[in-house]
């Protein structure tokens, strides 16, 4: 990405048409991020606002956002001061992330009023302020206190703009002074361009580089004015990577067909709407993700401790050898012997036993007993326990790798629910009781056209395996990983081996093991997975089963995906 001082240049230009728009309501659906809905032109428009430290930016959006049934303070503030206002102007402050919108409007005696709401665009210092004409701070999204900052963000303080270092504006007659900034023997070239220029970000500086392969002083600034003005050519572009890069105008220097846009709003609503939704999601569930860490790492401890408690077990052996030798050697045994040396007939040699002065020989001998006994029962103990705590540490790793696969609140949900069902969290009382989920399996298809379900949690797993699927149906899961489970909805005869790699692919891809190469897949029919009586969510054992080894394929994975 690179929501860069450039984009916002081009992005207001985009955004002129609002001037003259009346902001008829404004909503805030999160902390730092607000909907301007204005009547411009006879048209509707929807504006986003956002400081948010990750996703922060501004633009035109046809996105549906929940709202919180009792305003923040600073929506209040917002409704008073702007809500039925007129947008005079938008500016961007010199090329720089900052954005000034001129707003006029009418206070409660029906005087005119003129207010600044101001955006600045710095990852997690974002803000969006208020202020009158005079720049005096009505409030901010954001408050910044006197004490440890260089700058305060509060009601009735005078607004200062974000303290940065001096930078050429490349837009003025500034950018020619910019061989002056530059030392060509000290190399890093881009670098040096990043922090003297206003408003660049190291993509459009590769860009730059791309188009004048050297920089000298003579070729710098022309090599800057004419990317700019190749830059005029407005193109709203995505280029799909491991990493996805957006930007305002096509970039050469990528070599690679991008996805392109109408608009640069359409752009960012389209990149910036599903991760911002991923995050709300991935924010509900983290307390759920809390609670399964605390019980994974408690598990763990617990197998340690069960462990240490098996490997002392092994002492046994020799209690029960001490209570058998001084049986058998009691008449030689004296009242008050500290130890007692004897032949060992299970070695043939001669042993030292540690005798207590206060016990009899006999009393002596039913103590080892006792002590064997006990550590007897405590390993046969230990070792059920260490079983099941096992099942338990499986159980957990399962639900770890689930939580990083969710993207819709239902799974979420479906995660609760299943907290909540095996005494994980309590279902808290006297709150209402929250809708129960929908199972919603995912869909792909084969390159022949054969139909793939995936469940990724428990209970989509449960529901697929052990409900939804049939007897003749192919089953697929990871070998010993943590995954989901996958089922190929055809009869055998109509499965071909092409198929079946592409479903383990799947079943791989989807599984904790899903950046490895070379991923053990199991596969058998449906007939041969049984859910055992008393396991927990998830868990099945099956037979019968072949293994193949694949290599999960991102992009193989999403052109298999169907509509759900």
């Amino acid at each position: 990405m690179a929501f860069d001082g450039n984009f916002i240049h081009a992005l207001i230009d985009e955004l002129k048409p609002l001037s003259r728009g009346k902001i008829n309501k404004i909503q805030q659906m999160d902390q730092a991020s607000m909907i301007f809905k204005i009547r411009s032109n006879g048209k509707n428009h929807q504006l986003l606002i956002s400081a948010h430290p990750v996703y922060s930016r501004f633009h035109l959006t046809n996105q549906k956002y929940e709202f919180p049934f009792d305003p923040p303070m600073f929506l209040r503030v917002a409704r008073k001061h702007i809500e039925g206002g007129i947008i005079q102007d938008i500016k961007q402050i010199g090329n720089d992330r900052q954005v000034h919108f001129h707003i006029t409007s009418r206070n409660e005696i029906g005087d005119e009023t003129k207010r600044i709401l101001i955006l600045e665009i710095m990852g997690k210092h974002s803000n969006i302020i208020i202020t009158d004409e005079n720049y005096k701070i009505i409030d901010g999204i954001k408050h910044l206190t006197p004490n440890n900052n260089a700058r305060t963000i509060m009601p009735g303080f005078q607004y200062e703009a974000p303290p940065t270092d001096k930078k050429l504006n490349p837009r003025t007659d500034e950018l020619k002074e910019l061989p002056k900034f530059i030392d060509f023997n000290n190399g890093k070239i881009n670098r040096q361009i990043l922090s003297a220029v206003e408003g660049f970000s190291p993509l459009f500086i590769k860009e730059i580089e791309f188009n004048t392969r050297h920089f000298t002083n003579e070729t710098l600034v022309p090599a800057v004015q004419d990317t700019l003005k190749k830059a005029e050519n407005i193109k709203p572009v995505l280029y799909p990577a491991k990493k996805d890069i957006f930007y305002f105008t096509e970039l050469a220097h990528l070599e690679q067909t991008p996805v392109t846009f109408d608009t640069l709003s359409e752009l960012l609503d389209d990149y910036y709407h599903n991760r911002y939704q991923l995050s709300l999601i991935r924010q509900k569930a983290n307390d759920y993700l809390q609670v399964i860490e605390r019980e994974h790492d408690k598990t763990r401890r617990k197998i340690k401790k069960l462990e240490l408690e098996i490997s002392e077990s092994d002492k046994k052996e020799v209690y029960q050898k001490y209570g058998e030798l001084i049986t058998a050697y009691m008449h030689q045994i004296k009242q008050y012997d500290k130890e007692a040396e004897v032949f060992d007939y299970y070695t043939n040699e001669n042993i030292v036993i540690p005798l207590d002065v206060q016990l009899t020989p006999s009393d002596n001998a039913q103590k080892y007993y006792r002590l064997y006994n006990k550590l007897k029962n405590r390993e046969q103990s230990a070792a059920v326990q260490l079983e099941k705590a096992q099942q338990d540490l499986e159980y957990y790793n399962n639900l770890l790798h689930q939580m990083d696969t969710i993207t819709t609140e239902d799974e979420v949900e479906q995660i609760r629910e299943e907290l909540v069902e095996e005494g994980i969290i309590k279902f808290r009382k006297g709150k209402s009781k929250k809708k129960k989920s929908n199972i919603e399996l995912h869909k792909f298809q084969t390159t022949r056209g054969l139909n793939i379900l995936v469940g990724k949690n428990n209970k989509q797993n449960d529901y697929l395996t052990t409900k939804k699927a049939q007897n003749n149906h192919l089953w697929f899961h990871t070998k010993d990983i943590p995954g989901s489970h996958v089922v190929i909805t055809h009869s055998m005869g109509e499965i071909e081996d092409e198929d079946i790699i592409e479903a383990a692919g799947l079943a791989a891809f989807y599984s904790k093991a899903g950046l490895s190469e070379s991923v053990p897949v199991d596969y058998t029919e449906i007939k041969h997975v049984h859910k055992v009586s008393g396991a927990k969510p998830g868990f099945v054992n099956y037979f019968s089963q072949k293994t193949v080894y694949v290599t999960p394929d991102k992009k193989k994975v999403e052109n298999m995906k169907t509509s759900n």
